[in-house]
């Protein structure tokens, strides 16, 4: 018999003992998840205390206690010590984050890569048709990539920064898939990660998937904040770092040289594994003084990924990896056990056209409309917002409003804007600086994005 019954106490969430599988602990984290993915448990709600709990549903304060360290283990829940646990604000939105086919709705959510410079490809896919050799582009063979497609990947990361050998080359099917395979081959369910606190979405649920803990670490003028690394690395046991330092997705902050020697220092001396995802990386071919990447302070630590998508279309799966011989073998054997190999025709078709010169042509147009659309939204927005990164295929508008993220994304929808709210992209507690992500590379025609801003702006202020 329960020595409270709670009969009529205000608990935020009440269970049903009655339903509770054995173990009570993981019956309890999956009504939770039950709870959460019906709506009977919004994100942001504080749950009740665990001595609370363990009244209630009379078992023990330590079933209570493993219940809620496997809902957090899951990404559903977060505590904060001193305060309590609540419920993770991204738990109940849509995580990947995919295009919406809808003519009557402006993206302004979805980040494409300028698709109506598709077309450009038409004569190198044409030319590939026609070799002789298209019939060796569709076999088993080189799951890791053809040599000659690994030689032209090579020579183009070399362009951008890296310094790379071809033997340490990879062809993935995608960023995405580059990131699963490495978190397959390097990372264990249970190992913890540092990110962002704002961070890619679909690694968020990559690593739900994978049972990978995320640590978040908040920000400042130089990017992701070494103290709170450092501080986080001494009392826990963190296995790896993932990170965007030339543009952060969502927030476009970029990592300062400073602060990437002092990232580059923790990771040495506690040996983590470092992923460093450059989705943007073809920028570093236009900027006046290019960026010195991450991976390069510790190229025996970090796994470099480098996709095609944005440089030339999301279509093309394609990523270039650079990975060191000590993480060698493990990709490898998670690429072969869940790819089984790269498209040689989508690599053939990206390596063709970085040799004839369309894709520098491709990524000198999609540049130009990345500084008109920063342009655009400088001048619809004035000075509202405060962007780190001038070239990028989206923006934050930082918000005034505490309304939450799925309501003001609603909000918008309703108005004809599709947009992302920060949330989404939030790994543990909800802070202050809340924002949208503003794509500026989902319309169709450049003109049409300072009417989708402006309309927008209508709706938001």
């Amino acid at each position: 018999m329960s020595i409270n019954l709670f009969s009529n106490y205000p608990l935020s969430w009440k269970p049903v003992k009655a339903t509770l599988t054995r173990p009570y602990y993981q019956g309890l984290a999956r009504q939770m998840r039950a709870d959460i993915n019906n709506g009977l448990l919004l994100p942001g709600t504080k749950l009740p205390p665990q001595r609370e709990l363990a009244d209630y549903l009379d078992v023990g304060f330590t079933t209570i206690t493993r219940a809620y360290k496997l809902s957090q283990a899951e990404g559903l829940t977060y505590g904060v010590v001193g305060k309590g646990t609540y419920v993770s604000p991204n738990v109940k939105t849509d995580l990947t984050i995919t295009h919406q086919d809808n003519k009557n709705i402006q993206e302004l959510g979805f980040v494409s890569s300028f698709e109506s410079e598709n077309g450009a490809l038409q004569s190198t896919i044409i030319n590939i048709a026609k070799q002789k050799k298209l019939a060796e582009l569709l076999n088993y063979e080189h799951p890791t990539g053809m040599p000659r497609h690994k030689k032209t990947a090579t020579r183009y990361l070399r362009e951008i920064g890296m310094n790379v050998n071809q033997q340490n080359t990879l062809i993935a099917s995608g960023g995405q898939n580059a990131l699963t395979i490495t978190l397959l081959g390097l990372f264990n369910p249970g190992d913890k990660i540092i990110v962002d606190q704002f961070t890619y979405v679909n690694f968020i649920e990559l690593c739900r998937l994978r049972g990978v803990k995320l640590i978040p670490i908040s920000s400042d003028n130089d990017g992701i904040r070494s103290d709170l690394m450092l501080k986080a690395c001494q009392n826990d046991v963190i296995k790896g770092i993932y990170l965007m330092p030339d543009c952060n997705n969502p927030t476009t902050e970029i990592i300062t040289l400073s602060r990437r020697k002092e990232i580059a220092t923790i990771i040495k001396h506690y040996d983590l594994t470092f992923i460093e995802d450059d989705y943007a990386n073809f920028l570093n071919l236009f900027r006046e003084v290019p960026l010195i990447k991450l991976s390069e302070l510790v190229p025996e630590n970090s796994v470099y990924i480098c996709s095609m998508s944005k440089p030339l279309a999301s279509g093309l799966r394609v990523a270039f990896m650079r990975v060191p011989d000590r993480y060698k073998l493990q990709i490898e054997l998670a690429m072969f056990n869940s790819t089984v190999k790269t498209s040689a025709l989508d690599a053939a078709i990206v390596a063709e056209a970085l040799e004839n010169g369309t894709a520098n042509k491709i990524m000198h147009r999609k540049i130009n409309k990345l500084l008109v659309a920063n342009q655009i939204f400088d001048r619809v927005f004035e000075q509202q917002v405060n962007a780190y990164n001038a070239t990028s295929f989206f923006r934050p508008l930082h918000l005034k409003s505490k309304q939450r993220g799925d309501e003001l994304e609603k909000l918008c929808l309703d108005n004809g804007i599709r947009i992302f709210h920060s949330d989404r992209f939030l790994v543990g507690p909800r802070p202050d600086n809340s924002f949208l992500r503003v794509s500026l590379s989902a319309v169709e025609e450049i003109n049409d994005l300072t009417t989708a801003l402006k309309r927008l702006k209508s709706i938001i202020l």
